[in-house]
């Protein structure tokens, strides 16, 4: 395998106030282009517009979705540049994992423990395309390319040589990786007073759960009382989609993607870097 530097000349280095401050405004992901795929999420769609039209402007945009590998602060265009460098010279791990483009099914939806995100139950993949994405996550984290500053590694490049060992994301980072847990994200609530709201309902939680021993009667049946009877997306407005089949998706490349300063309805998030997957 090559050396570290073949990948990044400037590894990212952070200390202070900067850590502090990180923000994730870059992403590695998989577009979802296929047409298909779009036409059975656009069901989902349609049926937050009709049923529960108060949610619709928490719908991300069928332009915006993507199944996020890696997000990481990228804070000047030198790191944007390296980190791209990066991804483009990766054909390594696509050689050392793949010998076909790798097709993903996307199968469900699932709400949050909060209500405040719905996303797919279910990313169904190849192991081949897990072990890149490991891989992958693995390489951007060990020279320094993060989205929180507790998971910085205490020294970029971390492995010697660039080469990633085996075992689990945990294991290879030292404890500061947990394993990816792929899935798109369909609706997010946001708003600058949501903690407020959140804070309130967890109150109010709190108080029905103990004066009512947390039940309730609905139409003659007992049932318990969650945060979401409170605060959040119903669970009514994907009841539907719990077990839908969205259809699969064959993935041809990656994309390291930018989220800054693309709030547009429709506009999708620019590709600043791309690891093509075809053979």
């Amino acid at each position: 395998m090559a050396s570290a530097h073949t990948f990044v000349p400037n590894p990212v280095k952070l200390t202070g106030r900067s850590l502090k401050v990180m923000q994730p405004n870059y992403t590695l992901a998989i577009r979802l282009g296929d047409q298909s795929l779009r036409q059975e999420l656009a069901k989902f769609y349609e049926h937050v517009r009709q049923e529960h039209p108060k949610y619709r402007k928490y719908l991300v945009m069928p332009e915006k979705l993507m199944l996020p590998i890696a997000s990481m602060h990228l804070g000047s265009q030198a790191s944007i540049d390296a980190a791209c460098s990066v991804l483009e010279h990766s054909n390594d791990l696509v050689k050392k994992h793949l010998t076909a483009s790798p097709v993903v099914h996307y199968k469900g939806l699932k709400s949050n423990g909060s209500g405040t995100v719905i996303s797919t139950r279910s990313c169904i993949m190849p192991a081949e395309l897990a072990g890149l994405a490991r891989d992958l996550r693995l390489r951007f984290w060990s020279l320094g390319y993060v989205a929180n500053a507790k998971t910085m590694p205490k020294r970029t490049p971390f492995f010697e040589d660039n080469v990633i060992p085996d075992g689990t994301e945990w294991e290879a980072s030292c404890g500061k990786l947990t394993g990816w847990k792929p899935q798109i994200t369909l609706i997010r609530l946001h708003g600058t007073d949501l903690a407020r709201k959140m804070r309130e309902a967890t109150a109010s939680f709190k108080s029905a759960t103990k004066h009512n021993k947390g039940v309730v009667v609905e139409n003659g049946v007992s049932r318990k009382i969650t945060l979401n009877d409170f605060f959040g997306i119903p669970e009514s407005a994907l009841k539907l989609f719990e077990q839908h089949d969205f259809g699969s998706q064959t993935v041809d490349r990656l994309d390291l993607l930018s989220l800054v300063n693309n709030d547009g309805p429709v506009q999708e998030y620019p590709s600043r870097g791309q690891l093509c997957l075809n053979f």
